[in-house]
């Protein structure tokens, strides 16, 4: 497997998924979360939407790492969460959608869950897809498939969708005090 990362415009953020009809018993907090773990979209035929092995496990993590002031929630309600197992020597994570002030600190606990609860290889193979939504709500999809050890390169992409989102911001806040 070759180390390949892509970032591409998407519809597919935060709003998008807030129209999908899933986890009606807890839209606000879905609707307020700052990182939002979403399924995979008609995996199969009949099964709308899955989730990849260990999403639960991933959100707890995320939930015990993160700040009080950064809440994480899944795309769905007890009843509607499956998981899918695809049995590989790959690592894959289900989609996971922040703002980008977040993502950074959202790709160092993926790179630390990876290698301290999934005890990853540096040469095992990785798949993850995060959507940054930068403060204009445009979204970005990035999408890395890879070693392990090359994990690194997908933050520093997404810090510098960041920095420059950082920048934008700032311009924008000083042209509106003038």
């Amino acid at each position: 497997m070759s180390q390949i990362i892509t970032v591409t415009p998407t519809e597919e953020g935060k709003g998008y998924w807030l129209h999908q009809g899933l986890a009606k018993d807890h839209f606000a907090q879905i609707e307020s979360a700052d990182v939002l773990i979403v399924p995979e979209k008609d995996f199969r035929q009949g099964v709308p939407f899955v989730f990849h092995q260990d999403t639960a496990a991933l959100f707890k993590y995320l939930r015990t790492n993160l700040e009080d002031s950064t809440s994480v929630e899944v795309c769905a309600s007890d009843e509607e969460y499956m998981e899918i197992a695809l049995h590989s020597a790959t690592h894959r994570f289900s989609t996971i959608i922040t703002t980008y002030v977040a993502a950074p600190l959202i790709v160092g606990l993926l790179t630390n869950y990876l290698y301290d609860n999934l005890k990853a290889k540096p040469t095992d193979n990785v798949e993850v897809a995060l959507v940054v939504e930068d403060h204009e709500c445009k979204a970005f999809k990035f999408e890395f498939t890879g070693k392990a050890e090359d994990f690194g390169l997908l933050a520093d992409k997404v810090g510098e969708l960041a920095r420059n989102c950082k920048a934008t911001d700032g311009e924008s806040d000083a042209r509106e005090s003038k």
